[in-house]
């Protein structure tokens, strides 16, 4: 509040030593523009700055703990394993909004909507959406490169916002695929085709090594071929699938196998997971 601020300034000197003006973004700094990866550039600036000064104090640390009387020295050890060992960890956030802005999503799950699973015969040809998503990854690739001809994108970052890309992109994938309300043994393959495809391409684009995520869809797709108790098994491995995920493959793929009371059966197992909170 405004008072306590002018009391700090006008009080005082050792409260007024105790003040930080509170942190305000720069109205140069443009956070939502696509073609700059919503601010990529000042972003790397303020996380890899602190990262540097991060690894500068893991430097000075055995200095600092030689001069540090005993009595204060839970201090400097609170310091370093709460403040100084987390400041890499501030990249996954800050980077992940950019990931979750620079590929659209979304159109792709609409894409998936629209493609016909129930097919009869064995596909040669993968299906169009694979094609946008890649054609996103493509644009992604370069304006990443156009950035870094303005701030030097360091390699940990690099890789922090590909991983976060291509996770997003494969759960994406696998929420397409729990989507389907119609599945034929051919549909299935097709979206084993439609997956290799991507992994293909997306793996000239990176040198990100191994894709993240990429069992996470090949297991998802695979399960399609599991008998009823199987699947009770793998309902009760798998519990980093949602329990709508979990019920597509009890609804569809098992769909007309299986009797109403074995579904139901297996239905209750999801139900029944103990969910970690994601």
């Amino acid at each position: 509040d405004s008072v306590g601020e002018n009391a700090g300034v006008h009080g005082p000197p050792e409260d007024r030593k105790e003040k930080v003006p509170s942190p305000h973004l720069s109205q140069m700094v443009v956070l939502t523009d696509s073609a700059t990866l919503y601010g990529l550039a000042q972003r790397v600036v303020a996380t890899e700055s602190l990262v540097f000064l991060a690894e500068q104090f893991e430097s000075l640390q055995s200095h600092l703990d030689t001069m540090m009387p005993a009595a204060k020295k839970p201090f400097l050890q609170q310091f370093y394993s709460q403040t100084v060992s987390t400041a890499s960890e501030l990249r996954k956030p800050i980077y992940w909004i950019v990931a979750a802005k620079a590929i659209d999503y979304e159109q792709m799950l609409l894409m998936m909507a629209g493609v016909k699973w129930d097919i009869k015969e064995i596909m040669s040809q993968h299906n169009i959406y694979v094609d946008v998503l890649l054609k996103e990854f493509e644009q992604f690739n370069k304006r990443l490169s156009d950035v870094s001809r303005h701030v030097r994108i360091p390699l940990p970052v690099s890789n922090v916002l590909w991983e976060h890309c291509i996770r997003l992109a494969n759960r994406t994938l696998v929420e397409g695929y729990a989507n389907v309300k119609k599945c034929s043994n051919e549909g299935r393959a097709l979206m084993q085709l439609d997956f290799q495809q991507f992994l293909m391409k997306l793996e000239k684009l990176t040198d990100l090594r191994p894709i993240p995520d990429k069992e996470f869809v090949e297991t998802y797709i695979k399960a399609y071929y599991l008998t009823e108790n199987d699947m009770e098994q793998f309902i009760k491995n798998h519990r980093e699938y949602s329990m709508k995920q979990l019920g597509n493959l009890v609804n569809v793929c098992l769909g007309s196998h299986i009797n109403k009371r074995a579904r139901q059966k297996l239905l209750a197992a999801i139900d029944d997971i103990d969910r970690p909170k994601r």
